[in-house]
């Protein structure tokens, strides 16, 4: 047999192609939103992808507890919360006490001269959300108890969240 024959004979054997490139990864993936209000995008820098992340706040979620605040006859504000850069915000309000208190949202534009927003009266042992339904820039919670030398003990957790 002549080495051509030869040669063609190996030809004719079925060959198996296997691919060894790697998959291609697509530069144009979806934006993703963690949790927080870093944002990262993908960005081809030197034909590998990678992240880059863009510039915001670190943090997204802010709580404040006042445990154990006592009301009285004559009206106690808690201290004053800057809500101008916070997207959504709640007071959380737990009455541990027996004797019904009154609260009240108040907003202000300079943190001296509050307005009321909303007011709610909460019974003993009850817990209720309270969220401010105007914007300015501080707001704070003011506390009362409803019924004149009967003095009650709340507890008041504000918390907020930023969205980038």
């Amino acid at each position: 047999m002549s080495r051509t024959a030869k040669r063609s004979k190996k030809r004719l054997r079925p060959t198996k192609y296997v691919s060894r490139r790697r998959p291609r990864r697509s530069c144009r993936a979806k934006l993703l939103k963690p949790p927080c209000s870093r944002i990262t995008r993908p960005r081809v820098k030197q034909g590998r992808p990678s992240r880059t992340i863009l510039p915001g706040a670190t943090h997204c979620f802010t709580e404040h507890t006042y445990v154990g605040a006592e009301t009285s006859s004559s009206t106690s504000a808690l201290p004053a919360q800057d809500t101008s850069s916070l997207s959504m915000c709640t007071y959380g309000i737990v009455n541990r006490g027996k004797n019904p208190a009154l609260v009240q949202i108040q907003i202000s534009p300079n943190a001296v001269d509050y307005a009321v927003d909303s007011q709610e009266v909460i019974a003993g042992g009850q817990t209720k959300a309270l969220v401010p339904q105007r914007f300015l820039r501080y707001t704070r919670l003011a506390i009362q108890s409803v019924e004149p030398d009967q003095p009650t003990r709340l507890d008041v957790y504000f918390q907020a969240q930023r969205m980038p």
